[in-house]
C-alpha cells in the first residue's frame, strides 16, 4: 500500500513540473498557458526552477552600484566621510545661528526705533542727559530733528 501511494505521488509531482508560456497578444496583455503560444503572439518559455530575470536599475539605482562596485570604504575612508559630514554640518549651525542673530537683532533696532519715534511724537516737553549727567529739556528745533532721525530708523531697521 505504501508502495503505490509512493509512487502516485510520484507520477503527480512530475505532473506538475508542466512547463508555463508567457505570451504576450497585440494589445500588450499578458497571457499564461501550458501550451505554446500561436505565432502571432510573442512568446516567452517560464521554467519553475529558472531564475527571474532582474529588474532593470534606475538611474539612482546605477549611481549607487558604481559606487558600490569601487569596493567597500575603508576605515579610513568612513572616518573621513564622517568628519566632513560634521564639519558639514557645523557650517550649517553656524550659518543658521547667524541668520538667527541678525533677525533678533533687527527686531530689537526695530523695536528701539519705534519707540523712540513714539516718545517725540507724544509731544509735551522732552528731556535728555547730558554728558555731564545733568537733565536738560530739548527744544522745538531738537525734537523735530529727533523725529526724522527715529522716522529714518524705523523705516530702515523694520522694512
Amino acid at each position: 500500500m505504501r508502495v503505490l501511494l509512493a509512487a502516485t505521488a510520484a507520477i503527480c509531482a512530475t505532473a506538475a513540473q508542466a512547463q508555463v508560456y508567457k505570451c504576450l497578444d497585440s494589445s500588450g496583455r499578458v497571457v499564461y498557458s501550458q501550451d505554446p503560444c500561436p505565432p502571432s503572439m510573442k512568446r516567452e518559455t517560464m521554467s519553475p526552477r529558472g531564475v527571474p530575470p532582474a529588474p532593470v536599475a534606475a538611474p539612482a539605482d546605477v549611481e549607487a552600484s558604481k559606487a558600490s562596485k569601487s569596493g567597500p570604504k575603508t576605515q579610513a575612508e568612513q572616518e573621513q566621510a564622517f568628519r566632513k559630514r560634521q564639519q558639514d554640518e557645523a557650517k550649517a549651525a553656524k550659518v543658521t545661528e547667524q541668520k538667527t542673530a541678525e533677525a533678533q537683532a533687527k527686531e530689537a533696532n526695530c523695536l528701539a526705533a519705534r519707540r523712540s519715534l513714539a516718545n517725540f511724537e507724544i509731544g509735551g516737553r522732552i528731556s535728555q542727559i547730558d554728558e555731564k549727567g545733568e537733565r536738560y529739556y530739548m527744544g522745538d528745533a531738537q525734537i523735530e530733528a529727533g523725529k526724522a532721525q527715529a522716522r529714518a530708523d524705523v523705516s530702515r531697521f523694520c522694512n
